[in-house]
């Protein structure tokens, strides 16, 4: 191929921002379940033509994340306790797979990275009064510590279908607004610990039984919780 053929890209494309502001968007609930997005108004808005918005919306249609009705519009995927369960099963399959190979590619440091993810979860709670800000520096943590779990396989494909699901699972724990989240977590640090001492002896079957486990029982509290009107609050817990 010659030289100069093919030119450097120096700025992303604009469908590109188009599709990550509104992807955020309906992930913290700036457009909220089953709202109708007027394409227009969002090309107004972000000063752009309207193709760049038609072309984002595509693309999170093919996400999941809106659905397009002809002759009606595009609206924003109102999601059910169905869809909930099943992210979460295709998530807990991908990190119990990840398992097989992280036991053979994580390294001491590797081990204590997840130790001390497990500590500052544990700070989150302890150091602030505040459930909303406790609970979204625990979610964050949280997240960082299962991610790493999956980067530690070593399977770029697997990584990505991983955080092909982040967005549907953000707009889950957005959802959450359970008095409750506050009790189990001593009961999630201990599941934490069982995983990680699983990975540090390289016990592949103790560590696949102690993620599968912790996962299950956390997606029947989490899809019990954003299902369930009663018993939760005005406020968000996380995001």
């Amino acid at each position: 191929m010659p030289e100069g053929a093919l030119q450097a890209i120096k700025t992303e494309r604009v469908t590109d921002t188009v599709y990550q502001v509104l992807r955020e968007g309906i992930v913290n609930r700036t457009f909220p379940p089953g709202s109708k997005l007027n394409i227009d108004e969002i090309a107004r808005r972000l000063d752009v033509s309207r193709t760049p918005v038609h072309e984002a919306l595509a693309v999170l249609a093919t996400d999941g994340l809106v659905d397009v009705q002809p002759r009606r519009g595009t609206f924003v995927t109102s999601f059910t306790r169905d869809d909930y369960t099943e992210t979460l099963d295709v998530r807990r399959a991908l990190e119990v797979l990840a398992c097989e190979t992280a036991c053979v590619h994580a390294s001491t440091d590797d081990v204590a990275d997840l130790r001390t993810l497990m500590h500052e979860m544990e700070r989150s709670v302890a150091e602030t009064s505040d459930a909303q800000v406790a609970a979204k520096t625990h979610d964050a943590k949280n997240f960082a510590f299962h991610h790493r779990i999956v980067q530690l396989a070593g399977n770029r494909r697997l990584l990505a279908m991983y955080d092909d699901l982040r967005a549907h699972l953000r707009i889950a724990r957005a959802h959450l607004d359970a008095d409750t989240w506050l009790e189990r977590v001593p009961t999630e640090a201990a599941e934490h610990l069982a995983i990680v001492e699983a990975l540090e002896a390289r016990d592949v079957d103790a560590m696949q039984r102690a993620l599968d486990a912790h996962l299950r029982r956390s997606s029947e509290s989490l899809i019990e919780d954003v299902t369930r009107p009663e018993g939760r609050r005005a406020g968000r817990a996380a995001d």
